[in-house]
């Protein structure tokens, strides 16, 4: 396919880049008006926006760990493994802590009182403030929280990312004494116990010795107890242990203590178990932040309920196999003592049961010692506890504002200005199938286009002249001699125009391609072919050319109301009512040069009058006499009178208007005039806008014709 077939078949109505430039330089000033609006709007924005100033600051995370006791028991090895539990701090727990509304809800009661005199104020307040504060975590192995706070006062940012890390760190505080204090009581009850224990143990030793005269224990059980040291300090282990794993069960049997947080450090020797311990309380002190501020409904909370009740379960179920295997131990280890104490059959009776009462007082004792060693240890733990977290960072930030950022606002303000004139003439454009300029008639035909019309403001100026206008334009079909606008001295636009378009007709004419006879049509009705017949007779007269218009809408008489002519006309010369063709022909008294043949009598069968022969010899005898003779017809669409009137002129000037006729209907126009269905065939684009400086409204009003005939 050669170029001039892929300009003619290049009928796609989609909009090019080339066709979007075209339509943006066309449109300019839309892209100023555009650019003033969007600015306008971005300035008032920026001058009725309070600035916002943003603060950061930075909180490491200490991972908190607490070794093994340095307070040791008498014996030793007995509690060689019973110690405090590594423990260490969750650093995601912080950040979502340092947001949460349980401390945010206790920063603005402190630093807002006035406005937070109520805990609903108190949590509003907390709700506005959680949206501007932000902590993020570098990375997974970060332990530094950075928080940042936005607010129109720079003062108030700082005070509240200082007053937010301040109360979290004493709730968490709160929150550990919390569990030593549960730990204090569980061991000062024992201790309670242990002493009344061991009075009687003591009573019962002394009045044993009274009663059976013995001084010394030595004297009866050195050798029982040099074979049973070693078993006796691991059945005094296990002791202690089964003791602590049961209180622990009670505590998880007892609906009551569901909410009750754990003993740590219990010394049960189950690293599982005391790992699952801290756990649960770390959940459950979790569970207790997030229910402030929200209901047990919440899915979040049914969820963490869920979780708890599951490590709950575990740690009952750890403990339970630890009791067990407990007592396995201890089954075994005294059915290795029973041995020991035959071989002691020998000894009196008394000493037996001293041994034993002795016994009895050794593990009372240790278990003793061993909760006061771990009563000092929760008293120094209330006394002194180091804070989780430090500011690394004071709160700081730069004295301009972040908010609004005036180069982004401008920025934007300039591209949208930019982009919402181009988006609106695409979807305009695309939206648009007709023909908008000579590019759509240049580049998808071969036609020749002799000229184009601008577009053309008939609207009066003045109050009385647009009244007289819309009076004078009542009836639809009502055209007057204000749609001449050819003068002879203007030089705007429009006129230029029209001299263009007299030029290419006297270049074709002069050249002998086919004479002097026009026809002037259109594709659609309200093309405004009467407004450019009328116009071109009219610059071809005011150049001195001898011109005939001839009227040959026999149904509307568009030409002919341009001229006022109510004269006989070419009806009454086809309906053979008159012979003499001079005695119909009016010459114009404004426009020398210039002759117009009106329709006259409009009559009920136009088509049968334009089928005679009589306009064959009107053509044939002011074909001479005349230099050029423009022939007024109706659009093509409609009727067939212009197939007929066209078979005797010389060429034909086909009037496509902008906005109205379809581009795709371009190809069949060429086709129809490569087939010979027009002679000749040069276009001229009507209502063109060239420079948006003038605008043009006029059109013949087509759009019901032949209606109230057929």
């Amino acid at each position: 396919m050669n170029a001039k077939d892929t300009r003619r078949h290049g009928t796609e109505d989609f909009v090019t880049l080339t066709d979007l430039w075209r339509i943006c330089k066309a449109n300019r000033r839309w892209f100023v008006l555009s650019l003033c609006l969007c600015l306008g709007i971005a300035f008032y924005y920026l001058f009725t926006t309070p600035p916002l100033y943003m603060r950061e600051a930075a909180v490491l995370v200490k991972q908190e760990q607490m070794g093994k006791s340095a307070v040791k028991t008498p014996s030793e090895e007995d509690f060689n493994n019973i110690g405090l539990v590594q423990q260490s701090t969750n650093v995601a727990n912080v950040q979502r802590e340092l947001t949460s509304l349980r401390v945010l809800t206790e920063v603005c009661r402190r630093l807002f009182p006035k406005e937070c005199t109520t805990d609903a104020d108190a949590l509003r307040k907390a709700e506005g403030i959680r949206g501007r504060l932000k902590a993020k975590i570098e990375n997974d192995k970060s332990t530094i929280v950075n928080i940042t706070y936005t607010d129109p006062s720079p003062v108030t940012a700082e005070r509240v990312l200082g007053m937010a890390v301040q109360v979290y760190n004493e709730q968490w505080v709160a929150d550990k004494n919390l569990v030593t204090a549960n730990a204090s009581r569980f061991i000062q009850d024992r201790l309670t116990l242990l002493e009344k224990e061991l009075g009687n143990v003591d009573d019962s030793i002394s009045a044993f010795k009274m009663r059976n005269n013995i001084t010394s224990l030595e004297q009866v059980s050195d050798i029982y107890l040099q074979q049973q040291s070693q078993s006796d300090a691991e059945i005094l282990t296990l002791t202690n242990q089964k003791a602590m794993a049961e209180y622990i069960l009670g505590i998880l049997r007892d609906k009551s203590t569901r909410g009750q947080l754990l003993p740590t450090n219990s010394g049960i020797n189950n690293v599982v178990a005391e790992t699952q311990i801290n756990l649960y309380n770390t959940m459950l002190m979790q569970l207790k932040s997030n229910l402030y501020g929200t209901s047990a409904q919440n899915p979040l909370i049914i969820k963490q309920e869920a979780e708890l009740e599951d490590v709950r379960g575990n740690i009952f179920a750890t403990i339970t196999n630890q009791i067990k295997t407990i007592d396995i131990q201890l089954q075994a280890l005294q059915g290795y003592n029973g041995g020991a104490s035959s071989k002691l059959s020998s000894n009196p009776e008394q000493a037996k049961h001293l041994v034993s009462v002795e016994r009895e007082q050794k593990v009372k004792e240790s278990l003793y010692l061993y909760l006061l060693q771990k009563k000092e240890e929760n008293e120094i733990n209330q006394t002194y506890t180091s804070l989780n977290t430090q500011v690394i960072d004071m709160p700081h930030g730069s004295d301009l504002p972040t908010s609004p950022n005036t180069r982004m606002v401008l920025l934007v303000a300039v591209l949208m200005g930019l982009v919402i004139p181009v988006a609106v003439l695409f979807v305009k454009e695309s939206m648009n199938t007709t023909v908008r300029d000579r590019y759509d008639i240049e580049h998808r035909s071969t036609l020749p286009l002799i000229g184009e019309v601008p577009l053309f403001d008939f609207t009066p100026k003045g109050m009385w002249q647009k009244l007289r206008s819309a009076l004078r334009h009542v009836h639809r079909h009502h055209i007057t001699k204000d749609i001449i606008v050819v003068k002879p001295d203007s030089q705007n636009l429009i006129n230029e125009a029209f001299r263009i378009i007299r030029t290419n007709l006297e270049f074709m004419t002069g050249k002998g391609q086919g004479g002097n006879v026009y026809i002037v049509t259109s594709g659609n009705p309200s093309s405004g072919k009467t407004f450019v017949s009328v116009n071109l007779a009219v610059a071809m007269a005011i150049k001195e050319h001898k011109v005939l218009l001839i009227d040959g809408d026999l149904r509307h008489a568009s030409a002919t109301r341009c001229f006022h002519s109510k004269s006989a006309g070419l009806a009454d010369y086809l309906g053979e009512r008159h012979d003499n063709i001079d005695e119909l022909i009016v010459e114009s008294q404004a426009y020398p040069n210039l002759y117009v043949l009106p329709v006259g009598t409009i009559p009920p069968n136009p088509t049968e009058l334009l089928s005679g022969d009589r306009l064959s010899r009107l053509i044939a005898e002011v074909r001479h006499r005349y230099d050029f003779v423009l022939i007024d017809c109706p659009p093509t669409t409609t009727l067939a009178d212009v197939d007929i009137i066209e078979r005797h002129a010389d060429r034909t000037l086909f009037i496509v208007r902008a906005g109205l006729f379809l581009r795709k209907r371009i190809p069949d126009l060429e086709a129809d005039a490569a087939n010979g269905n027009y002679k000749h065939l040069s276009v001229i684009l009507n209502a063109s806008d060239m420079g948006n400086r003038y605008g043009y409204r006029y059109g013949n009003r087509y759009g019901r014709y032949g209606r109230s005939y057929y």
